[in-house]
């Protein structure tokens, strides 16, 4: 990369995070979405879902769109237009997929909707696949995670105000008549409205005065880059037409679980350290155990709050016009996470720090409450929550900021509170729930930082293939609504366990794979003192 200093670019750096805003803003209000289109489209729980399969397969297909034009342009595509007008076009593609919410909502078309969603997800999927190496290269590559975790508490402010937005703007009120009044036609103009801000985003972008940061080195795609997702795609293409979107994203998803548990074996088994003439990405094992931990913890992530509006249809007897504080609660988790990390950008004192560290969650907490208390009303039944706020601090400073110890105990606690979820009932079981929004908050940033780890030249492209795999956003919350369809709502959180405990296996495994490249990210954090 060219910034080789070891200070962080803060003007450029607060720039990059305004559009972390609106991927979690869009992505917290398909919980909205989602019951509203069961009710009024008169869908089974599985159909419902596809609301996230048409976002978030967007990454995917974006991402192999991103190799396509790469390979035609005979080099990296964001090392040939940088990384701002890589961003700069991500928005504006965002902005066309809100204009067919007119259409979509007018003749009340399904199909017209999630096209929308998905070309807004197309969007997404460029302009994240330029943010996060962007902040990366912004600082040390081993204080990375602490950037992204930055943009992620701007992200989940957005998740955090996006459900009550949305649901005031469709359904103007709390009640079963609004819900029950309300029509597609009320979706349109909030997205017409966010369209309007996507481009103004772009504009700012445009006359923004970002550093230009890209690899030293510019590397063409190779065909097996470009080979193995394309098979992929026409595999699952090929069983869609000849059965259901259903069957193949079932199909995706037993495929996905054979080749993550194949490869985990072959990497405990695996000798060798250093990589050597590496002829693409995939010559590094933790790039492909990356992808495989990217695919799991979104799918995790979207599963726990895309089924939240049936689980509390069936547990609580609620409404779509009445879910907005419990999902806005969720991806508040996210938020309160995020801003815990990010407090390291700041460099305080260590005595600062620690009062910080107990302070910004119960903050950013209060402030969950008081957004949805303008809408909601009374929001004293989420206090009690306060409880696992308290978990999280305590498993924050037992982490002492070293990505692979943080992942570990997160995902080792979202494990143990999913199962508390399924097997108790009432407020205990929905906050277990709630809180794998607060244990997933800060994997991202580790997994990206692990995944990306060691990569030098190729890290443009290992940013690209982890991106693909968003796609567990589209599949995992599909196949646990076919659970729920079978097997009910609550015990459909199971899911939710497993992919927790694949993501614990991971940490380990993936530790293993670095130090054999001589790369140890919890040795090198001990080592830096602050975050800058």
């Amino acid at each position: 990369m060219e910034n080789k200093n070891n200070s962080t670019n803060l003007p450029a750096l607060y720039t990059l995070m305004t559009v972390w805003f609106f991927w979690s803003f869009v992505a917290a209000s398909n919980g909205i979405l989602i019951p509203l289109f069961k009710l009024k489209f008169d869908l089974t729980q599985t159909q419902a879902q596809l609301v996230d399969f048409a976002f978030y397969a967007a990454y995917f297909i974006g991402s192999v769109l991103y190799l396509i034009f790469s390979k035609i342009m005979k080099g990296d595509i964001l090392n040939k237009i940088g990384y701002k007008n890589g961003i700069v076009i991500g928005l504006l593609i965002s902005a066309v997929g809100t204009l067919l919410f007119y259409p979509a909502a007018q003749t009340a078309s399904y199909p017209l909707l999630l096209a929308g969603l998905f070309i807004v997800g197309l969007g997404f999927s460029l302009q994240q696949t330029a943010t996060q190496p962007f902040m990366i290269a912004l600082g040390p590559p081993e204080t990375g995670a602490q950037r992204i975790n930055l943009g992620g508490a701007v992200n989940n402010l957005g998740g955090t105000i996006g459900p009550a937005l949305v649901s005031f703007a469709i359904f103007g009120s709390i009640s079963k008549e609004a819900a029950e009044n309300a029509s597609i036609e009320d979706v349109k103009i909030p997205y017409l409205f966010l369209g309007l801000l996507f481009a103004l985003l772009a504009l700012f972008f445009w006359k923004s005065n970002l550093p230009r940061i890209k690899n030293d080195e510019d590397v063409k795609v190779s065909n097996v880059m470009l080979t193995l997702p394309m098979i992929f795609l026409s595999v699952c293409v090929l069983v869609a037409i000849f059965t259901s979107i259903e069957t193949a994203i079932m199909f995706t998803f037993g495929l996905m679980v054979v080749l993550m548990l194949g490869y985990l074996i072959y990497s405990v088994g695996k000798k060798s350290g250093a990589v050597t003439n590496a002829s693409s990405v995939l010559s590094y094992p933790q790039a492909i155990l990356g992808m495989t931990a990217i695919f799991v913890y979104v799918g995790v992530e979207v599963t726990i709050g895309s089924n939240l509006g049936e689980y509390l249809k069936i547990t609580e007897n609620l409404d779509s016009s009445e879910i907005s504080k419990y999902v806005s609660l969720f991806w508040g988790s996210m938020m309160i996470g995020r801003w815990t990390a990010s407090i390291s950008n700041f460099d305080p004192s260590p005595k600062l720090k620690r009062i910080l560290i107990v302070v910004v969650p119960f903050v950013a907490f209060a402030i969950i409450l008081l957004v949805n208390s303008l809408y909601s009303g009374d929001v004293t039944d989420l206090l009690p929550y306060a409880a696992c706020v308290v978990v999280l601090i305590v498993a924050y400073f037992a982490s002492k900021e070293k990505p692979v110890r943080l992942l570990l105990l997160f995902t080792a606690l979202g494990a143990i509170m999913t199962i508390i979820g399924v097997m108790t009932t009432g407020k205990v079981a929905l906050f277990s729930l709630i809180s794998g929004g607060l244990f997933c908050s800060i994997l991202w940033p580790s997994i990206f930082s692990l995944g990306t780890a060691g990569l030098g030249k190729y890290t443009n492209q290992g940013s690209a293939f982890l991106i693909m795999m968003i796609l567990g956003g589209a599949i995992i919350p599909v196949v646990q609504g076919r659970i729920a369809d079978t097997a009910g709502i609550q015990t459909s959180y199971l899911l939710a366990t497993a992919c927790f405990v694949y993501l614990f296996v991971f940490g380990i495994i993936v530790q293993k794979v670095l130090r054999k490249q001589g790369i140890d990210f919890d040795k090198e954090v001990s080592n830096v003192k602050g975050g800058h």
